[in-house]
């Protein structure tokens, strides 16, 4: 007798190219899934990121009631940040900002009091603005800001510095909270500096002494990776000892205030490179 296998049946080669066609879109839609679990992993981390920096360092910005200075707060540990800035040209940067700013007046002066000039209503009115908004007003793009609207913008960006170098900057009364994350850790110190720099705004990295202040923190690392010994089998790293405070801006000769401000933060780079030079190891 003659048996036929239903195996190579019309009908079973329909049912197997359906199932397998069944298996395929499975499969794709659970790629697809796992895509978006993972992005939504990585958008959830970074969110996480975002608001410890927010509320590990927001105590430094304080505001006045009702107003926030997040933008400002995250610049500390994440200076490339795109938020107020994003998806602009550096001239519609300065338009935005203005416009934020003029609404931000607006709202205090409709609220308790206007604008009062003190550290509170200078982080608020600046509180939105990412580094990159923040360095359009403090290089007067547009000619569209106040003089003193600048050295506001500057002082924050100094102040977003010094954190991130682990240098106190903020209230006197929120000093005795900061802990020193590079406490007796000068290398530690000046790779975060590096870290800083490069991770600044592109309009900040197209400057003369951006480059000349990275090449010479980098510089200094190499040498002290390259094994600069000292008598006795040791590195020696005193010359990094100051490094990220004078990135900072910070007036380390004691003749002066810690937190400069006006012609101090305008000067400081070329003080801070002849400085950094002279503390580099002298090359034979």
């Amino acid at each position: 007798m003659n048996v036929t296998s239903t195996f190579n049946s019309p009908a079973m080669v329909a049912y197997q190219a359906a199932a397998q066609a069944k298996a395929k879109t499975s499969a794709t839609e659970q790629a697809a899934k796992d895509d978006k679990t993972d992005d939504a992993v990585s958008l959830s981390k970074k969110s996480t990121d975002y608001s410890g920096s927010i509320g590990n360092n927001a105590p430094y910005f304080p505001v006045r009631a009702g107003m926030n200075a997040d933008a400002l707060v995250l610049g500390v540990t994440q200076p490339g940040a795109v938020s107020s800035s994003k998806d602009k040209s550096f001239a519609e940067v300065a338009v935005d900002a203005r416009k934020r700013m003029d609404d931000k007046y607006a709202q205090m002066k409709a609220g308790e009091k206007p604008y009062s000039g003190s550290v509170e209503d200078k982080n608020a009115l600046m509180g939105d603005l990412d580094r990159r908004s923040l360095n359009a007003i403090a290089t007067n793009e547009g000619g569209k800001f106040s003089s003193e609207e600048q050295e506001a913008a500057k002082a924050l960006m100094q102040q977003q510095a010094r954190l991130a170098s682990g240098h106190y900057s903020g209230p006197e009364d929120q000093k005795k909270n900061w802990k020193d994350p590079f406490a007796n850790d000068p290398i530690g110190r000046a790779k975060a500096a590096l870290n800083f720099l490069d991770n600044m705004s592109p309009e900040e990295k197209t400057k003369p002494e951006w480059l000349s202040q990275h090449q010479t923190l980098q510089d200094a690392l190499a040498q002290y990776d390259k094994g600069d010994v000292a008598a006795g089998g040791k590195k020696k790293d005193g010359h990094f000892n100051n490094l990220a405070e004078i990135l900072a801006g910070v007036d380390t000769s004691g003749s002066g205030s810690k937190d400069p401000e006006g012609n101090k933060i305008t000067n400081a780079a070329s003080a801070m490179m002849d400085k950094l030079k002279a503390m580099l190891p002298a090359t034979k």
